[in-house]
């Protein structure tokens, strides 16, 4: 029979894995509990945070909510960053952290519901913030419109210019 903490530990698991947009697995053997407290903060900075959980436990929570899990992920003692916020700025944060230290290895993650393996949420990592997306799709957007626009302008000052023109010969002529 499970004992009470891990049942209390696979519940608030399950609470914070419904509650996050991504989240990311590491392996962290060999880093020191500074460079892990500065990863925290570093991650707090963009709404995310970051414990260290047993793999059973982690599997257990991840199961019950009806997850698909690559045991992979689960071999060596792991870390879990939970991104409550955008998960490409969590995945950054682990994938820059992992670029200086070389004892952080990326198991895998997920983002929403679909499963991520290591190279994935690296590719998640170089997605740019919302904010970049939304003005590129801004930019996007008002291209044809400005052309449309600069169409029209064009058009009409051509009007104006047969019209200008119309009237002089009338003038001449009259």
């Amino acid at each position: 029979m499970p004992n009470k903490k891990n049942l209390e530990t696979v519940s608030l698991l399950k609470e914070s894995f419904a509650d996050c947009s991504g989240l990311v697995f590491f392996d962290y053997r060999g880093t020191t509990v500074t460079q892990l407290t500065e990863l925290r903060r570093e991650l707090a900075k963009n709404s995310a945070s970051l414990k260290v959980c047993k793999n059973s436990l982690i599997d257990i929570a991840l199961r019950d909510l009806g997850r698909e899990v690559n045991d992979e992920m689960f071999i060596n003692p792991t870390a879990v960053v939970f991104a409550k916020g955008e998960m490409p700025a969590a995945a950054k944060v682990i994938s820059e952290a992992a670029k200086k230290n070389d004892k952080i290895k990326i198991k895998g993650g997920y983002m929403g519901e679909d499963i991520l393996d290591a190279n994935s949420v690296k590719i998640v990592a170089d997605i740019p913030p919302k904010d970049v997306l939304l003005s590129h799709l801004v930019t996007a957007l008002q291209a044809p419109i400005s052309g449309f626009a600069n169409s029209m302008h064009s058009v009409i000052s051509e009007l104006a210019y047969v019209l200008d023109s119309v009237e002089e010969e009338k003038k001449k002529s009259a």
